[in-house]
């Protein structure tokens, strides 16, 4: 899977100098970030209208009274999401009692191969996971809320035909549903776990 730095590192930035002014401009002593987390203001939104792997439907209200632990992947990436989803999962190992406290969704950026039923498939390994879809504009409206990037890059040379480029973070939102901080998807399961249990 290719994934540009430039589609990386762009939104990270923006995230990172909200991040910036909001850890720096009025932090009590008691409030230090966790290593690696990157903090989100109002401009982030967890809104969104989909579909779960079981088909039935999915907005960001049914999951209020609980963290929201998100990422954005697709099915058919090779190496990055697969590795974000180990992260995740053993992320939530490390939670024990207090993963059934939290949420953690799995929200495609590729509707067009990930129905319910493939997404389930995919997330059979672990039960704590569920999987969302919709239609491109559903999706769309979804990573706009969280201003995600994702873009479909032909693969002329290849029977998969295309890939997607994407966004490599996990969100996390608060039990209201409102985004509070991301963490790049690479981050130690540890570390994650920190981050969480600070706003568990």
């Amino acid at each position: 899977m290719r994934i540009s730095f430039q589609a990386f590192l762009s939104p990270l930035l923006f995230i990172g100098l909200a991040g910036f002014v909001l850890m720096f401009g009025g932090c009590s002593g008691t409030d230090k970030p966790v290593e690696g987390e990157i903090r989100l203001n109002s401009m982030f939104d967890a809104d969104f209208d989909l579909v779960d792997h079981d088909e039935q439907s999915a907005s960001d209200e049914r999951f209020e009274g609980k963290p929201m632990l998100i990422y954005f992947g697709f099915t058919a990436c090779p190496d990055i999401c697969p590795a974000a989803l180990g992260n995740m999962t053993a992320t939530l190992d490390r939670l024990g009692p207090d993963a059934e406290h939290i949420h953690a969704l799995f929200i495609t950026v590729d509707p067009e191969r990930d129905t319910p039923t493939r997404l389930k498939n995919h997330l059979a390994y672990d039960p704590r996971i569920l999987g969302l879809t919709g239609s491109d504009e559903a999706l769309t409206a979804a990573r706009d809320a969280l201003n995600v990037y994702a873009a479909k890059v032909p693969l002329p040379d290849s029977a998969m035909e295309y890939t997607m480029d994407h966004q490599r973070l996990f969100y996390l939102t608060d039990a209201s549903g409102m985004p509070v901080v991301a963490a790049p998807d690479a981050t130690a399961p540890e570390q994650l776990e920190k981050i969480i249990r600070r706003h568990l």
